[in-house]
């Protein structure tokens, strides 16, 4: 994967959506701040939770942020690459693995009592470079190969990849699976939680 500003969206289920109040995050990031709960730098929080359909609560790091994102209208954690992370042939699956990590952190959160829960079964990858990676069906010939692999392993050989978006949005692939494992298998699946990444911290 040639690409570095990536992204990766889990989305939460429907109903424990309702069961959490948006503001609750706030507080829950700024905990990870101060106790260091991630294995890379992150500095400040920012609420947009007053923009329709928008970021919501985020976790802004150094290389990489974590949002409580509400776009298309359904909250779910979004991981936003910024920084250029590791070698190529690395890349989706430290992708994977940290998205994973950050909502199995926030299923087993505390302060949110364990009413927060994501649907393994559906996930959205885009690229946040439309230069480099416009959304036509060229990108995604060019990439699937990839994303079908790294497809393969976590959803155990059941899924399907389907392009997704117009030309003017960003380069978007939802990956969809029968299965429902949960996030602790997934993430197993992929080599466990990430390590220290130094191009992460300063």
């Amino acid at each position: 994967m040639d690409a570095q500003r990536l992204q990766l969206k889990i989305f939460v289920t429907p109903d424990s959506a309702l069961a959490v109040e948006p503001e609750a995050f706030i507080g829950v990031f700024h905990r990870w701040i101060k106790e260091r709960v991630l294995s890379e730098l992150v500095i400040d929080v920012a609420n947009y939770l007053h923009v329709p359909k928008g970021p919501g609560v985020v976790l802004i790091g150094h290389g990489a942020d974590y949002f409580l994102d509400h776009g298309e209208g359904r909250v779910g954690l979004l991981y936003n690459r910024k920084r250029v992370g590791p070698p190529p042939e690395d890349r989706l699956s430290d992708l994977v693995r940290r998205t994973l990590h950050g909502a199995l952190l926030l299923e087993r959160e505390p302060a949110l009592g364990g009413k927060l829960r994501f649907a393994s079964s559906e996930m959205l990858f885009r690229i946040n470079d439309r230069l480099a990676a416009p959304n036509r069906d060229a990108t995604f010939e060019a990439l699937k190969p990839e994303l079908a692999a790294w497809s393969h392993r976590i959803f155990a050989g059941r899924f399907d990849l389907a392009r997704v978006g117009a030309a003017k949005d960003l380069f978007s692939v939802r990956l969809t699976s029968p299965a429902n494992d949960s996030l602790a298998a997934l993430l197993d699946r992929m080599g466990g939680p990430p390590g220290p990444d130094g191009s992460l911290v300063p």
